[in-house]
């Protein structure tokens, strides 16, 4: 579903050439404006499943408009906005997904091929990868000390519950 609409493509380029995903953060101008046109536009409505567990993992996605919902278990467990990605391990990870995510409104998101990203990198000085890599390190960072912290929240209010 690629998107012939250059104005509609051009507002979310602009956007992300301003304020650069944090996955493409420390990337030359030049890098994350190709890397960015690396992605393949697909639009969803609310509610549309965008990926489901146990899917193999061979695909990065990046939020260009709009929310998504990641669910497990029937449990939401977080929402991701503009400029974040889904996957973004993808390059490493061979495995199966990990959760469902659902189009939270109508969202469009930019799909990346292990094969192309790849691609994109081998063409590139080595150091881009290195930067790369330890953007995905950072966002693995903060997704766990985000999942710590509603740890912690449940284990305080579980104890709170039961001191009634």
């Amino acid at each position: 579903m690629q998107n012939k609409n250059n104005e509609m493509m051009s507002e979310y380029l602009k956007k992300f050439l301003k304020e650069p995903p944090l996955l493409l953060r420390n990337f030359h101008y030049e890098d994350v404006l190709e890397f960015l046109q690396l992605g393949v536009e697909e639009r969803y409505i609310s509610g549309d499943a965008i990926l489901n567990e146990s899917e193999n993992v061979n695909s990065a996605y990046l939020v260009a408009d709009g929310k998504v919902a990641i669910w497990k278990d029937n449990i939401q467990l977080a929402t991701l906005s503009e400029g974040n990605f889904l996957g973004e391990a993808f390059l490493f990870s061979k495995n199966s997904r990990m959760a469902k995510v659902t189009a939270e409104g109508d969202c469009i998101l930019l799909r990346y091929e292990r094969y192309d990203a790849l691609n994109f990198f081998r063409k590139k000085p080595e150091k881009l990868f290195n930067i790369f890599t330890k953007n995905i390190i950072e966002i693995q960072q903060r997704k766990i000390s985000n999942m710590n912290v509603q740890l912690l929240n449940l284990k305080k209010r579980l104890l709170n519950d039961n001191n009634w």
